[in-house]
């Protein structure tokens, strides 16, 4: 069955630019503009890939709303992969001897284990009437607590929640209304007003801490009143800018389109090679102590390579590491990947075929 080219350009260009907030990370300090860029990205490039994981984890006919087997092949086996592989490398480089915590994410597998129980919770939020509006209640209720625990990657997993339940709320018919002639004309100027209120914000109200999702009001020094309303101010931002973000993407097939499906090998694996070039000393080199060229040269190197990692190539070399061959681990494999949105409409007059498993009606005897 076809994919939809949207949504494989959605997939790429929002990891695209999640490596490159995250190789842009360390040059916030270069000034006020710069550092708005950064916020800007870091402030949607997240969420749209958060709402596309919640888009494609509908419950599907003939298919479980918890999938075990797909759960345990496609997310527990690479957290703990990339768990223990992130411990050591950061034992190498940072020389942090500290124990090895399984629920306590490191660096970028916060997000397979948040992502396992956005999965786990999806026949919560099917069986309710209104998910959206509650899930942003459970968000705006965790900036309550003292401190987020360690374990569980819980201030994320809560923070980022309602871009997952959102995903999930979303139908082809909303993708579509972002294809309107007079949105596309306005989404350039969506996200250049988010800039702009960034940009006015940084760096008294805001910091990597907020776009992040990983502090309380209490961790970040504020009152519980001032963290919220910066966080509905800040969720409104990201929320027209990634619609303008989604609005100027092409629909149609492109030469990088083919890229979007290995967009969670470019999450997984970029984590190496940046810490990496931050270990190297490469950020402290003279000639790339100007802001100006610094940010398109590591936006280069970042952009390169997401590519690289995208490349079937990558696929093949650390396939295992990604999706770890586990199907001896299992009852049975899971069934291949097929969305909604990539079927197509069965024909009129067509009869469709029921669910697996359905028995067949007994032959009429006249």
């Amino acid at each position: 069955m076809e994919r939809q080219p949207l949504f494989d350009n959605a997939k790429f260009a929002a990891v695209a630019l999640v490596v490159c907030a995250h190789t842009w990370m360390p040059l916030l300090e270069k000034n006020r503009t710069v550092g708005a860029v950064v916020l800007t990205i870091a402030a949607f490039s997240m969420p749209v890939f958060i709402v596309l994981c919640g888009y494609f984890s509908r419950p599907r006919t003939g298919r479980p709303q918890v999938d075990g087997g797909r759960l345990i092949s496609q997310l527990v086996v690479p957290y703990l992969v990339f768990q223990l592989l992130y411990n050591l490398v950061g034992m190498a480089l940072e020389q942090d001897l500290q124990p090895i915590r399984l629920l306590e994410p490191r660096w970028l597998t916060w997000f397979l284990l948040s992502l396992l129980i956005w999965r786990l919770s999806v026949p919560l939020w099917t069986a309710l009437r209104h998910p959206l509006p509650i899930a942003v209640l459970v968000a705006a209720g965790s900036g309550a607590v003292h401190a987020y625990p360690a374990e569980l990657a819980l201030g994320r997993t809560l923070g980022f929640l309602p871009w997952f339940v959102l995903g999930l709320v979303l139908r082809p018919r909303h993708f579509e209304l972002l294809r309107h002639r007079t949105v596309r004309a306005l989404a350039p100027f969506g996200l250049l007003s988010a800039f702009a209120a960034i940009w006015l914000a940084y760096p008294k109200l805001l910091n990597t801490a907020w776009v992040e999702y990983t502090e309380t009001a209490a961790q970040l020094g504020v009152g519980y009143p001032v963290w919220l309303a910066v966080k509905a101010a800040l969720g409104l931002l990201s929320l027209v800018a990634a619609a303008s973000f989604l609005a100027l993407l092409p629909a149609g097939r492109q030469r990088w389109t083919s890229l979007g499906a290995a967009s969670l090998y470019v999450y997984l694996l970029h984590g190496l090679p940046l810490k990496l070039l931050q270990a190297s000393g490469v950020y402290h080199a003279r000639s790339l102590q100007h802001s100006w060229t610094a940010l398109p040269v590591y936006g280069g190197f970042a952009l390169g390579l997401a590519v690289l990692l995208s490349l079937p190539v990558s696929v093949r070399l650390f396939g295992p590491l990604v999706q770890p061959p586990v199907g001896r681990l299992l009852l049975r494999a899971p069934a291949p990947d097929a969305t909604p949105a990539d079927r197509p409409a069965p024909r009129a007059g067509t009869a469709v075929p029921p669910p697996p498993g359905t028995p067949r009606p007994a032959p009429v005897r006249h």
